[in-house]
Parts: C-alpha cells; structure tokens; sequence
C-alpha cells in the first residue's frame, strides 16, 4: 500500500539532535545517557498500528546497546505520557545526553505537530492541544533543563489515522487546517542536528517487515562502532533509500561544530574535531561535515590546498578528506587533480564526491562540458538527501538544462531542498509561483517563498522579494522594504540589487535622493557588464562634481577592498 497518496497527515519519523559545543565523551568524566522511549499501538478511537511497539522496542534495545538507561513505556494514554515526561524530565542531570523516541499516531495541524495517547477522541482539531502531546512544547520541557544534548525522536504514524474500513476518510471538524508529512520544528540550540525519516511534507512507509525502514536502518547504524553522529545519519539516509527504491529520503540540517561517537573504536577518537582542513573548505551541504562551513566564495586555495594537503597525507583513507582537497583544488583550477580525487571518493560512497564531480562538469573544469553528465551525478547524490543536489536538479529541471525541461518536477525537488533549509530552492519555488509554471500564479506563495529564502540568506530571493515590495505584488507596496531587501542583496553581491538600488537613489524612491549613491551602484553593476547601468551611470556622473568624483573613487576602491558594509 503506497502511504504517500494520502492527503491528511500521516507523519513520520523525525530525529532532533542537539549537541553543545564543548560536549565530550572523556574516560575520565563520562556524561549519563539516559532515553525515554514511548511506543503507543492499541489505540481506542484510532485505527490500531502495526509496527509501533516493535519499533519502540527496537529503539530500547539499540539505546541500552549503545550506553542509554532506557526508560519503556508501552501504550500510554495522555496522563501516562505527561507523567513519564515529567517523571523522566527529573532524572536530567546536567550535560547529560537525552533523549526521548516516540512511535505511535501523529498529526500535523496548523504547523504543529501532535503525539496521539491511545486514549484520544478528536472531533475537531482544535481538540488537538487538549487531547494530545505538542512535540514543541516536549521539546521545550528537555530545554529547560541542563541537558548537555538533547535527542527527540519522532516514530509517527505511516497511515492515515481518520482513514475507515470502506477507503473514505472519517469527517473531522476544521480538516482543512491537518497537513500531510511532518512540519519542520526549529531549535534555537546552539551545535543543533535535525533530521527526519523523510523531508518534511512527505511521508514515510510501513516497511514489510516487523520495523519501520528508518528504525530498522537507524537501529543498524547507532550500533556500528566508529560512526559519528554526522556518520550514523549518512549510512541510515542509504539504508533507507535503498530499502524504499528512493520513495523515502531522510533528512536532516546540521550546525554541529563537534561530532560525537557513540561507540568509539579502540584507539579512535570519542569526538571528531574540526580540522584545519575542515575550517578552510568545508561545504555546507555536505552530510558528513564537521565543524562550520566555507561558501564556495569565500573558499581560499591558498589556505585551503595545504591544509587538505596534510589532512590527506595524514589520514589517507578519510574521503571527507579527499572531497574537500578536491574543492579546493576546484576553486584554485586545479580540475584534473580534483577530478582523481572526487572519482576515488566516489568508489567509496561518498555523496560529495558526486556534488563536487557534478560541479566539474557543469562548468568543463578538468572534463569536457558536460551538463546531461552533471545531472545524473546530482540526481545519484539528490535521491540520497544532498539539499544542495535536490535543489540543483530542480534548477536544471527549471531551465532545461542537461534534461527536457520539467517545472513539475523542477518544483518537486526544489520543495525537497526547501524542507532542507537550502535558500536557493525558496527563491526558485517563487519564481514558479509568480510566474505561474505548471501551476497557478500565486503571488502570496512566491512572497511567502522569497521571505524564507530571505531568512536563509539568498541573495536571489532578497532581490525577488524587494521586487515584489517596489511593484506591490503579493505585499502591500512598500518602497522603504524594497530598499532595504535590495541593500541586503548588494551586500552578498547580487548584481540586479546594484542597478535597482541605483534607480531608487536616483529616483528618491524608498530613501532620500542621492546621485553620489546612485553613481556608486550603477557603476558595481556596470563592471559586471549590466548595460543598462552604464547607460545611467554615464548620465549621472555628468552632474557629479569633481569633489563628488573623488568620493566615488574612494567609495568604489572601499568596496574592492571589502570594507564596505
């Protein structure tokens, strides 16, 4: 039965990891583990599950495998479960490792998720807060204490829970307001990991066997010594993939600047550090990163190749360590010895590997041009949960390029990237809603889109957004906000925020008139070839002064030199 066809909630597993930055596995202090597993099938108003104690027990018997002191609690109705959460939340020592594992019915609705008892009634959603466990506010009580990390895992229902016997679905009051797939939860946690069974919005399968795909294949992965967090998650993601046929991708969204080991090999270490080469070239989509990441921008070969010289030369075997000299060679135009490097770590399984080999022939670097080549390699790494691959393939999906243009399935990867936090895909999904491809023009859902790519940090969406303010689509006109989200723009470098900005100095529009400011935009866009700009730029520095020339000229040079903004 394919589970993906319903249209109400039917969420799945989803895998909170908070890790503090200076949390330590040492042999000489080691920090308590300790898990409350909750495992609920014998619902009374619900369909019964099939899987739910067996996952949890699974869980149970994996956590106490790997050091947890596991606390079991099997069909719980809702004071059971507030009790085992208020008895558990107690036993929290400070910088101890917790976790909680939930398998049972879930819903989502209004962007809330919800932990169904088995002794729920729910007529309405707006029953839901009364008659079911909130995951934010689960997530909240473990904040509050003095956890070092905190892991909060969600089993939820694979099947639709208002489903009958006859194949129709059960009327529910405001029905509209439930969603399908598990809304993203957001964790203010410095050093956080999140990650679900499946992207956000999708949902996960039963499995036929006794345990859900992801808990069978996380199950698998916390046992295998030597992983670290970042490891574990890697090898369930192919479990998974593998197990499903690519109907079910896990993810996750990572901003650990430590890496633990759970089951350290003898002589390995207990905490992956960040390495000099890590520091210099490490790529913020990579599954296997440690420590913060280096926009390809801002990647510096003349730091970056010797660093990840020596890691190579002294850790041969580590293909982070080849993936990552390949980049900086990439950067420094080094193309055929990236190409050696990448195609090694390939034969290896490392996702990467395949981004950066994607890279190489997208832009004829090392290979010859090759845009059908660079999207098979970034559909291999894509369909294995690489944010920045789905987003890719829907961009190449988009355009045309290297496939038969599809805005169907350009959309269907991008909103995969999306629900990884990938803010370029956010910028293309507005794209699609504004200008209706393959569905409805929907200025609301392309403003909406834009902002969140905004909040990540693209530099597109700043641009798209401020349009959509300047012309007052889909916003309320505002032209002091069209200002500000180009200002934002320009200072990544996005060139179409240069030439508007210069216009609305020019203009007066949104900020005061200025044509000392307006030349100094229209001539950032001008030397990156913007025709129109130097059209402008040539009549404004007609009425500059000489005075007002000079100050241009040191403006610019400023600019050149990185000191601006």
């Amino acid at each position: 039965m394919d589970m993906r066809r319903h249209g109400l909630l039917v969420y799945a597993l989803s895998f909170f990891l908070v890790l503090l930055p200076g949390l330590a596995f040492a042999e000489t202090s080691p920090v308590k583990r300790l898990a409350l597993v909750l495992g609920n099938e014998a619902y009374t108003d619900l369909p019964p599950l099939k899987n739910a104690l067996a996952d949890a027990n699974a869980m149970d018997a994996a956590l106490r495998d790997v050091g947890f002191e596991v606390q079991l609690v099997r069909d719980a109705d809702k004071s059971a479960m507030e009790r085992a959460l208020i008895d558990f939340r107690n036993k929290i020592e400070p910088e101890s490792v917790v976790l909680v594992y939930y398998a049972g019915h879930g819903l989502q609705a209004s962007e809330e998720n919800f932990l169904v008892p088995i002794d729920a009634r729910i007529a309405d959603t707006m029953d839901l807060p009364l008659v079911a466990m909130s995951a934010s506010q689960v997530l909240r009580q473990l904040e509050g204490t003095k956890a070092g990390s905190i892991i909060f895992i969600l089993d939820a229902c694979r099947d639709n829970p208002f489903l009958g016997k006859d194949g129709k679905t059960r009327s529910i009051g405001n029905g509209d307001s439930l969603s399908r797939g598990l809304a993203r939860i957001a964790s203010k946690h410095t050093g956080t990991l999140i990650a679900f069974s499946t992207s956000p919005g999708d949902v996960a399968q039963d499995g036929k066997g006794g345990n859900s795909p992801y808990t069978e294949a996380l199950t698998a992965a916390l046992r295998t010594p030597g992983q670290s967090i970042e490891a574990i998650f890697k090898d369930t993601r192919a479990r998974v993939v593998e197990a499903t046929g690519g109907q079910q991708i896990p993810w996750e969204n990572s901003s650990l600047v430590r890496d633990v080991v759970l089951i350290p090999q003898a002589g390995g270490p207990k905490v992956v550090e960040a390495t000099p080469c890590d520091l210099a070239a490490a790529h913020p989509s990579d599954p296997e990163r440690v420590g913060p990441s280096v926009e390809y921008a801002n990647l510096d070969p003349q730091i970056a190749v010797p660093a990840c010289e020596a890691a190579v030369a002294g850790d041969p075997a580590n293909m982070r360590f080849k993936t990552l000299l390949a980049r900086a060679f990439d950067k420094a135009g080094r193309g055929e010895e990236a190409y050696k490097l990448n195609e090694v770590a390939m034969a290896a399984g490392n996702l990467a590997a395949y981004h950066n080999m994607g890279n190489l022939y997208r832009k004829g670097l090392g290979v010859k041009l090759d845009l059908a080549k660079a999207f098979e390699l970034y559909l291999y790494a894509a369909e294995r949960g690489h944010p920045e691959d789905q987003s890719n393939v829907g961009y190449m999906y988009f355009q045309g390029q290297g496939v038969v243009q599809d805005y169907g399935k350009a959309r269907i990867w991008l909103e995969k990237a999306a629900n990884q936090n990938w803010g370029a895909a956010y910028d293309k999904l507005g794209l699609i809603y504004l200008k209706g491809l393959d569905t409805k023009v929907d200025l609301k859902a392309a403003a909406d889109n834009f902002q969140k790519g905004v909040d990540l940090g693209d530099r597109s969406a700043m641009v798209n957004l401020a349009n959509l303010y300047k012309d007052g689509k889909g916003v309320e006109k505002d032209p002091k906000k069209a200002f500000d989200f180009y200002s934002r723009g320009a200072r990544l470098g996005a060139v179409a925020a240069y030439v508007n900005l210069g216009n609305l100095y020019e203009e007066g529009r949104g900020v005061d008139k200025d044509l000392l400011q307006a030349a100094f935009w229209f001539t950032l866009a001008s030397r990156e070839g913007r025709e129109d700009a130097l059209e402008k730029l040539r009549a404004t520095r007609a009425v500059l002064s000489e005075g007002d020339k000079e100050i241009l000229q040191q403006r610019l040079d400023d600019w050149a030199r990185g000191r601006f903004g």
